[in-house]
């Protein structure tokens, strides 16, 4: 029984606050203002996160970038390589005598 006391009062203080309401007066097409703001700025985002690292500028410098690495690495690597087959080409034909007495150098 008690517990039917409490429902029905806890019942009573929410329809009591609920008749205190009062409705709230808003500007004329307030609704739509929002939702086309909101509907603008969510497509401005998406399409300018999405391009942003794609654009012309950001690719050509990604290039060139690229390119100069690779120049560099196979510049390297042909003299590397080129002083390794002169070595070898000394020292098969007996032109070295050793490391410190080379008729290269």
């Amino acid at each position: 029984m008690d517990g039917k006391k409490n429902t029905q009062q806890k019942i009573d203080e929410v329809l009591e606050k609920v008749s205190h309401i009062e409705a709230v007066n808003t500007p004329l097409f307030f609704k739509y203002r929002v939702l086309n703001r909101l509907s603008n700025d969510n497509e401005v985002n998406e399409a300018s996160n999405v391009l942003d690292w794609f654009s012309p500028k950001y690719q050509i410098a990604a290039l060139v970038v690229f390119a100069v690495l690779n120049f560099g690495a196979l510049y390297i690597y042909n003299n590397n390589n080129q002083i390794e087959e002169i070595e070898a080409f000394a020292q098969s034909y007996g032109l070295s005598f050793d490391e410190d007495n080379s008729i290269l150098n």
